[in-house]
């Protein structure tokens, strides 16, 4: 499995495939106009896992949407391998949000198959595909049981298996694990990491947890509260040569990251002051 991001010829960085130029974002309301996002500048590189962390209210979610092509942005523009995203590129990208959205009355492998059937790949071959991912993730002897039989952590593996199985090498998560209990969670991360180690997979992975962001990110952005600007952007890569994000919770780097960006969020400031009060 590959330890390291591939470089761009005689630099020594990898392509950029997601790029955000001077973003920001308003939205009308009865009381007027609200800005989410302010200028963001970031950049998601080949094979990169990328997280971005906020507090709540930051602008995250909208973000996404502007980059998945659902949103237009008030100003400034995305690129994915230097195409704007409003020219059509968004659909080479993949996209999980928080909920599972499985479909309860269509079994476990037909719901692996539901991005396949969009893109109107072949019944056998989408099948086939499906049950290859089941059994990669050991869901194979569930293939034919409903949603409603599964784990919350289950039903997440197979909403992962449905993103993955589409081909789309680009993929954002709009905190998938939000939901899931502290060990499910971990496997999870552990085992969203192998796969898109293993499928050269580029990443854009939202989060509130500053553990998890810092456990399995090559890099974090720290978004300001809303509206949300980019307040600081680490480089981490405590995974690059692990086999569980467990074992970058033992890095003895790991607490100075995570304390730095605790320290850039802006609720710290704001319970500070409440404190000295």
């Amino acid at each position: 499995m590959q330890n390291t991001l591939p470089k761009m010829p005689g630099t020594g960085e990898a392509r950029a495939r997601v790029e955000v130029k001077s973003v920001s974002k308003s939205f009308s309301t009865k009381e007027g106009t609200t800005q989410a996002l302010r200028m963001i500048d970031l950049v998601a590189r080949d094979q990169e896992f990328t997280c971005i962390v906020g507090p709540s209210g930051c602008g995250k979610s909208t973000l996404f949407n502007i980059i998945a092509g659902l949103l237009e942005p008030t100003s400034g523009r995305v690129l994915v391998d230097g195409v704007p995203v409003e020219a059509g590129i968004a659909g080479r990208m993949g996209y999980m949000q928080q909920k599972d959205l499985l479909i309860p009355w269509r079994t476990i492998v037909q719901n692996v198959t539901v991005g396949l059937e969009i893109q109107r790949r072949p019944i056998a071959e989408a099948r086939e595909t499906a049950l290859s991912y089941l059994k990669l993730f050991g869901l194979e002897k569930y293939r034919d049981s409903y949603p409603a039989s599964l784990s919350g952590g289950m039903r997440q593996r197979v909403a992962l298996m449905r993103t993955l199985a589409m081909g789309q090498d680009i993929i954002l998560m709009d905190e998938p694990f939000q939901s899931l209990d502290y060990p499910t969670r971990i496997a999870l991360e552990a085992d969203l990491l192998e796969m898109v180690r293993e499928l050269k997979r580029t990443v854009l992975f939202i989060t509130h947890d500053i553990e998890e962001a810092v456990s399995i990110a090559d890099k974090v952005y720290v978004l300001s509260k809303g509206p949300g600007t980019v307040r600081d952007l680490r480089t981490i890569r405590l995974n690059m040569k692990r086999e569980s994000p467990i074992d970058a919770r033992k890095n003895p780097d790991f607490h100075m990251h995570y304390a730095a960006i605790w320290n850039q969020l802006e609720v710290v400031t704001d319970l500070k002051k409440e404190h000295a009060k």
